[in-house]
């Protein structure tokens, strides 16, 4: 860890002096006071108390020790000032061989969404976070993990802000009718067996208020713009990395597919699929897939999109 990232990771933990960090970290007042310098310059409010020492303000700084301050599981953690996607990223590391590791971004300049769509990640407004995971779960069940991650997600944005959110299969979540997140799960699997070596787990969330281009307005919305509170993108990143920390035995188990039915916003209502023909939603199966009802019978809807606007 870097001298500047050991000395916020202090600061986040409470006031100190810049004598005692020295002590601490076995360096000099001047590299400290350099490091919290180029804190300062990086956009982390750091103020200086008279007679008491150097105190970390609130700010909207995106940071791996703020987030681990918040955090109980064991991630490994890559915070980065703009990239061109998290997954992209991620996906990287994954075939270098990495586990459990995060790459969070501060602003994505060319960030997906499902069905090579892009997706909107302006500097500052949103937490665009890539999960590296690597799911001991047979192929028909990784098809679960977008779902699964969109349980651990609601339930952290509720969490912190306490309106509720729904979600509309597969991937989206949303408030008051409105988009405030989207899901993108890669992987890659094995040729040898057929298995999932790797997932990267995708995971965008407009966060501040007003941050959204007009264009969006109408279908998408922020956390903030909802709820009135002013969210802490860290403690947000903490809460859905440590939801998603133990995967593999919540999918397993099977116990939030309940609870990912009953936040579903499509479910009684009719949809337009894929753009081609209108049906009803009327259950997720066990696999999370859809089932759909039209004038022909129920079918079995795995892949692809499903609309509310008629």
């Amino acid at each position: 860890m870097e001298l500047k990232e050991q000395i916020l990771a202090m600061l986040v933990e409470g006031e100190r002096s810049g004598g005692k960090i020295a002590e601490t970290l076995g360096v000099s007042r001047a590299a400290v006071w350099k490091c919290v310098e180029t804190l300062r310059k990086e956009g982390h409010n750091i103020t200086a108390v008279t007679g008491s020492g150097y105190r970390l303000e609130p700010d909207n700084m995106l940071g791996s020790a703020k987030i681990k301050h918040f955090m109980r599981s064991e991630w490994e953690i890559e915070t980065l000032a703009e990239t061109t996607s998290t997954n992209d990223v991620a996906k990287r590391f994954a075939a270098a061989g990495r586990d459990r590791l995060a790459v969070i971004a501060d602003r994505q300049s060319a960030g997906k969404g499902r069905l090579s769509r892009s997706f909107s990640s302006p500097a500052g407004a949103g937490l665009y976070l890539s999960a590296v995971v690597r799911p001991k779960l047979t192929m028909a069940d990784c098809g679960k993990i977008t779902a699964y991650a969109g349980i651990v997600t609601a339930r952290a944005v509720e969490g912190l802000c306490g309106a509720p959110v729904t979600i509309k299969w597969v991937n989206d979540l949303f408030m008051n009718g409105r988009k405030i997140c989207g899901i993108l799960t890669e992987s890659s699997v094995s040729l040898e067996n057929g298995s999932s070596e790797y997932a990267v787990v995708g995971i965008g969330v407009n966060v501040r208020k007003g941050a959204l281009p007009d264009e969006l307005k109408g279908i998408a919305t922020s956390v903030e713009d909802e709820c009135g509170r002013t969210i802490d993108r860290n403690e947000l990143a903490a809460a859905i990395l440590d939801g998603l920390w133990n995967m593999d035995e919540e999918i397993a188990k099977g116990d939030f597919l309940d609870e990912y039915r009953a936040r579903s916003c499509v479910i009684g209502r009719t949809v337009n699929v894929n753009g081609k023909f209108y049906a009803e939603a009327v259950a997720i199966d066990d696999d999370c897939s859809l089932i759909l009802k039209d004038g022909n019978g129920t079918m079995k809807f795995s892949a692809g999109e499903v609309s509310l606007k008629l």
